[in-house]
């Protein structure tokens, strides 16, 4: 959604736990969640950066080492939640956007204006398919 000068910038704000009222949501759910959410995250600034959006991808890793830093800072997780083990996904994907980032910027820096129409599915996710 854009503004009322036409800028395109993502705003929002993640609700906290308690700000769910009609659902039951526990902590370890709530956590997990977001860790989900960063994959999506990802997923948009790899459209982002086929578009050489480099504003764009450097939201997107802005976003998703908010959600890093913010778990990093919990002495523990829930008990039965799986949170610490994709926060290793978490700091990949972190990584990821990064290289991404710099990428974009080498790009930029030799001048090209090559725009990728298209990702396929299997570039977005990694190629795991052929991995498994």
């Amino acid at each position: 959604n854009g503004d009322e000068n036409g800028n395109n910038k993502a705003k929002g704000k993640l609700l906290t736990p308690v700000e769910f009222s009609t659902i039951k949501l526990e902590p370890g759910e709530y956590l997990g969640g977001l860790c989900d959410l960063t994959g999506e995250v990802g997923r948009y600034a790899v459209q982002r950066g086929t578009q050489r959006d480099s504003d764009g991808v450097q939201f997107c890793l802005e976003t998703n080492l908010s959600i890093l830093f913010s778990l990093e800072t919990l002495q523990r997780f829930p008990s039965g939640s799986f949170v610490h083990k994709k926060m290793d996904q978490l700091r990949r994907s972190v990584e990821k956007l990064e290289r991404m980032l710099y990428e974009l910027s080498l790009v930029e820096a030799t001048g090209r204006h090559i725009v990728v129409d298209s990702v396929n599915e299997e570039s977005i996710r990694g190629g795991r398919e052929n991995n498994e």
